[in-house]
């Protein structure tokens, strides 16, 4: 896909739900009113590799969400790739763990549901990227990647939220992460099949 010139490759309102989904780590994300900076910002100043190592694992909702924003301020589609792509691969490989734990651990609700979301989401995923990597396109594009991240974002909070009917109450960083991203995923909609092959 040819980089755009003279527009932002990720549009302004795109940018602004990014920033939403980046501001939920300063929200509270547990019952008592934690958010996931109080919990970050002890670890970085104890030591600030093993925090910054935590920040990527745990906050990359939140970094996929300052990478979106961050692409509005682009002017090259090829440029933002990597910003964006870089927090869903961590994304995709925590869910997969998350998926490969649930297997063994007390279940859950809806615990399978959720390991196959992650064994298939992350499959479809590696599929993707290799297929996508050996064709003219040279690779996923900036529309597929913020869609597949909102997607994994709305579908594994909406799980967690679930978890609420076995005791599991988590705070409003939760429901505000979810609604951006499935404002993101509505944005990103997937153009039907028959449009696409009209425009062409």
């Amino acid at each position: 896909m040819p980089p755009r010139t003279g527009s932002p490759p990720v549009p302004r309102t795109h940018a602004v739900l990014g920033l939403t989904l980046f501001a939920t780590i300063a929200l509270p994300i547990t019952p008592d009113g934690e958010s996931l900076l109080d919990i970050l910002l002890p670890l970085l100043r104890e030591s600030p590799l093993g925090g910054l190592t935590v920040l990527v694992m745990i906050a990359c909702p939140q970094l996929f969400g300052l990478a979106v924003a961050v692409g509005h301020l682009l002017r090259d589609e090829q440029t933002a790739i990597p910003f964006v792509q870089l927090p869903i691969s961590v994304m995709q490989g925590m869910i997969f763990l998350l998926g490969v734990s649930l297997i063994s651990a007390p279940k859950p609700i809806a615990a399978l549901s959720f390991i196959g979301f992650a064994f298939v989401s992350s499959g479809y995923y590696l599929y993707a990227s290799a297929e996508a990597a050996a064709s003219a396109r040279g690779g996923l594009s900036l529309r597929w990647l913020v869609r597949w991240g909102a997607l994994l974002i709305a579908a594994t909070g909406l799980w967690l939220r679930m978890q609420a009917l076995r005791g599991l109450h988590m705070g409003i960083a939760l429901d505000v992460a979810v609604a951006a991203a499935l404002l993101l995923l509505a944005l990103n909609a997937r153009t039907p099949v028959a449009a696409r092959r009209t425009a062409s």
